[in-house]
């Protein structure tokens, strides 16, 4: 774990340099220095200088940003589970073929979906206010890890999950995927049954901002 000090000890300099994957040459050619710099901070011989504390720590948040955004492209293209990127204004841009095969399943065209906003789609599927609860959780603004919601499409059931994608530390996008399916009642509505997130500074608790008339029924379900 990288620490919080002022300093960065030289095993966390090693680790951050050997997830990015690069030798202490590149590491230091990044950082502007030599590669005896980069040895001696790793064998705590010296420490960085405090301009330069900041820098490591940057290329790893770059290097973590930079593999969420392609394990997202993964899980998509891959077809590793239901789901679809958004662009930075929330617009469908890219859904996995499981994905197109959950919309058709819930009567909807998932080619008419591309290139819609989320506002679009939440009207035309009659719940503005799910794209309120999504602005209102701090998803955009880094202060929501994890945006849910429950869908009854008819009967059928499931639960989706977003995950913010970022650059430098700006959204630019989003990932949604389908974690669950299961069955309600048999009906011909079409609902959202619960809203909530994880907020970024408590990861342990699920914060439920809207239960729908079949909200109750969701945690006694049969997921498949």
């Amino acid at each position: 774990m990288i620490s919080g000090e002022a300093e960065l000890e030289g095993s966390a300099i090693r680790d951050i340099r050997r997830r990015l994957g690069i030798t202490q040459i590149e590491l230091g050619e990044r950082l502007g220095v030599d590669q005896g710099t980069v040895s001696r901070w790793e064998r705590e011989v010296e420490n960085p200088r405090p301009a330069t504390l900041a820098r490591p720590r940057s290329l790893l948040e770059r290097d973590e940003e930079r593999r969420a955004f392609n394990r997202s492209l993964a899980i998509v293209r891959c077809d590793l589970r239901p789901a679809s990127l958004l662009d930075q204004n929330l617009r469908l841009v890219e859904i996995s073929a499981s994905g197109k095969k959950a919309f058709t399943d819930r009567g909807q065209d998932p080619f008419k979906l591309m290139g819609t906003s989320f506002e679009t789609y939440s009207n035309r599927i009659g719940a503005p206010h799910l794209r309120d609860h999504l602005l209102e959780s701090g998803f955009l603004d880094g202060a929501a890890l994890l945006f849910s919601f429950t869908v009854n499409a008819r009967g059928n059931g499931n639960v989706t999950i977003w995950e913010p994608l970022t650059e430098d530390g700006q959204f630019i996008g989003a990932l949604n995927y389908i974690t669950s399916f299961f069955d309600f009642p048999a009906n011909d509505e079409f609902t959202i049954e619960k809203i909530g997130f994880v907020a970024t500074d408590n990861p342990g608790t699920f914060h439920v901002t809207h239960a729908g008339q079949r909200a109750h029924l969701i945690d006694g379900a049969s997921f498949y």
